[in-house]
């Protein structure tokens, strides 16, 4: 089995054993620790994750994918659809699996987001999840085509999916446990994509 294969079978399996902990009291309760301790931060925090939290939003994540395919095929040879499928398979696998698991798995919401009429499933993070999966998706490929060096693409990888994931919290719409899902299923749908991108570049 390839890396790819098994990094996705891992964080499938990691999805679905954080699924079932979350409905623990014990995991509830520190779930429920977190959200204490970030709601007592969030009027202070509230502007600098309303920023952090974009890069997962519907409206960017699809252009940081288009960017990102748009910069490869204008730089190296090819077909571009060997840059253009993996990437929006990335951005729109993301969307679906973080729905999938959603219809699924009906988690409510901390309160100060059901207070805010948001009554959609919790977990795993949507945009946690987005964003995961196209920033490590656009970073591998810029480093496999030598466009970018591979410690500032960890760095950029590990900075916005965090800063996505945080924001998630200090804003009040997700548990921390949702979070964490996020990056497990972003992380899946990541490696089956760059499974994609290269078996069309082992294809040329």
């Amino acid at each position: 089995m390839s890396f790819f294969a098994t990094t996705a079978l891992a964080a499938g399996t990691g999805l679905v054993v954080l699924a079932l902990a979350s409905r623990t009291r014990r995991v509830q309760r520190l779930d429920d620790l977190l959200e204490e301790k970030a709601g007592l931060h969030r009027p202070r925090l509230r502007r600098l994750a309303g920023s952090a939290t974009l890069t997962g939003e519907k409206f960017v994540h699809p252009v940081i994918a288009a960017a990102t395919a748009g910069t490869l095929v204008l730089t190296r040879p090819g077909s571009p659809l060997r840059f253009v499928l993996p990437l929006a398979s990335a951005s729109l696998g993301g969307i679906v699996v973080h729905h999938l698991v959603k219809f699924v798995y009906h988690r409510p919401r901390p309160e100060v987001a059901l207070l805010r009429n948001k009554t959609e499933a919790a977990f795993p993070s949507g945009h946690t999840t987005n964003a995961t999966a196209v920033v490590t998706t656009s970073a591998y490929m810029l480093v496999r085509e030598g466009l970018v060096p591979l410690p500032i693409a960890v760095v950029c990888v590990i900075v916005l999916c965090l800063a996505t994931g945080l924001s998630r919290v200090a804003l009040g719409w997700h548990w921390g446990t949702d979070v964490l899902g996020g990056w497990i299923a972003g992380i899946g749908v990541a490696a089956m994509a760059c499974w994609a991108y290269e078996a069309m570049r082992a294809s040329i």
